[in-house]
């Protein structure tokens, strides 16, 4: 049986939150809450009959409903009469959704809802005749089908933070805040139909290096290409520390220095893998028998940022620049982790776009730091009932080349040998060069 094209991958969500506020004594504030969140699938009309399958205990008509997503959530306020001080502290448990194209892809690849043969030459038919059978020759290829591990949750973030506020002055504070954010039941996409590894040790051409890896048997379900699960195995963890001065818009002067020491370490987790064979064959973990292989710096894992903003709008009259507006933010950050790859299937895991070069790491290197200068003077000439605002801008004024990507191929392969690739680390997109422009803005 199969239900065609056409499935009806229906979500229905439902939550109920509650909160409360105590004044526990005049300095000290406490408000608690509890959410409760339900995220209930529709089944997939149709199960694969495999008997491999089924003897795994794989049901491609099961998308398991978590039903305990209780999330509790406390906060405390501490703000002493007569001082400039505040002091904060939190925690919160949350529960992410599962987005709908997993349930989607789960619902409509399950290997017999939609087959795709390609005909040509003498196998195609003339219209108006329609095939009767397969054409003596073709088989049907292996497919590529996806399912919800069954004990899948929803993902889960538990998040806690505390920080104080001193004010320097009435214009003037000081602040500093930590915040921890740790994530588990993540989701991932993985192959499960992989056999075991056995050691294999590749050889550099240039160097005659030594580098011990491993490869995998054929798995166990012969009828299909890959399994592709959708698990809630992933986990990430957030430490951030930011110190901030801030000045409150006075005497025409308003400006903000802020600085963050952060650090994200994850097992690679992702939501969106959903489309085997192509870009986002990128996004699984290296090593599906041993995800913790892959613990390292998260993609987006930035140590340093600085960041300096402000606005100054001259008051009183007298002056040449009164009537005139000047604001600048300034950002210094650090580059973000990238991994070295082999552009070549050899673990033989089915997938070529996540081969972690030998003898290195996951986010192993580093993209150059990046900084930029956006500098904006303003001025309202009045016309009329209305006003003419005259605007100088300029983006990257520093001009420079502030490297987003680089080519990330470390090695190419041929059997056990692997042949370093010239152009490693080469850039391939950055952010555009210094642009000042002039606007003109008619306000009326």
């Amino acid at each position: 049986g199969t239900t065609g094209a056409t499935t009806h991958p229906d979500i229905n969500e439902y939550s109920v939150f509650a909160q409360d506020e105590w004044r526990v004594t005049p300095s000290v504030t406490v408000n608690a809450g509890l959410r409760y969140d339900l995220q209930k699938f529709a089944q997939p009309q149709i199960r694969n009959p495999d008997a491999q399958l089924a003897s795994a205990g794989i049901d491609t008509s099961f998308l398991k409903t978590d039903t305990n997503n209780w999330g509790p959530r406390i906060g405390v306020a501490w703000s002493p009469a007569g001082q400039r001080y505040v002091a904060r502290a939190g925690y919160g448990l949350f529960f992410g959704r599962t987005p709908s194209i997993m349930v989607g892809t789960a619902h409509s690849n399950n290997g017999i809802n939609v087959q795709t043969i390609t005909f040509t030459g003498a196998l195609v038919p003339t219209y108006p005749n329609i095939f009767a059978s397969m054409p003596t020759g073709v088989t049907l290829p292996k497919p590529t089908i996806f399912v919800f591990d069954g004990n899948y949750q929803n993902a889960r973030v538990q998040q806690a933070s505390a920080g104080a506020d001193y004010a320097l002055t009435p214009d003037t504070s000081v602040s500093v805040s930590y915040l921890f954010v740790h994530g588990d039941q993540l989701p991932r996409s993985t192959d499960i139909n992989i056999g075991a590894s056995a050691p294999v040790t590749f050889t550099v051409a240039s160097t005659g290096e030594q580098l011990p890896h491993y490869q995998f048997t054929p798995g166990p379900f012969t009828s299909f290409a890959r399994i592709i699960s959708f698990q809630s195995t992933a986990v990430s963890t957030y430490n951030g520390i930011t110190f901030e001065l801030n000045r409150r818009f006075t005497r025409g002067l308003q400006a903000r220095a802020a600085y963050t020491l952060g650090k994200v370490t994850d097992t690679v987790p992702d939501a969106t893998a959903v489309v085997p064979a192509s870009s986002d064959d990128a996004k699984f973990a290296s090593n599906p028998a041993n995800f913790d292989a892959d613990r390292a710096p998260g993609n987006n894992d930035q140590r340093h940022r600085l960041v300096f903003s402000g606005v100054y709008a001259p008051q009183g009259g007298g002056t040449f620049v009164h009537g005139w507006t000047f604001a600048a933010i300034f950002t210094a950050q650090s580059g973000q982790p990238y991994s070295a790859y082999v552009s070549a299937d050899i673990n033989r895991d089915g997938n070529n776009r996540n081969d972690i070069a030998p003898g290195t790491k996951r986010n192993q290197y580093r993209l150059p730091a990046q900084v930029s200068l956006d500098p904006r003077v303003a001025r309202d000439f009045p016309a009329g009932r209305a006003k003419l605002q005259v605007i100088f801008e300029g983006f990257n004024l520093l001009n420079r080349d502030n490297i987003s990507n680089v080519r990330n191929t470390l090695y190419s392969a041929s059997g056990t040998t692997l042949t370093r690739v010239t152009n490693f680390q080469e850039s391939l997109t950055s952010s555009g060069p210094r642009i000042i422009q002039l606007a003109l803005k008619m306000i009326f």
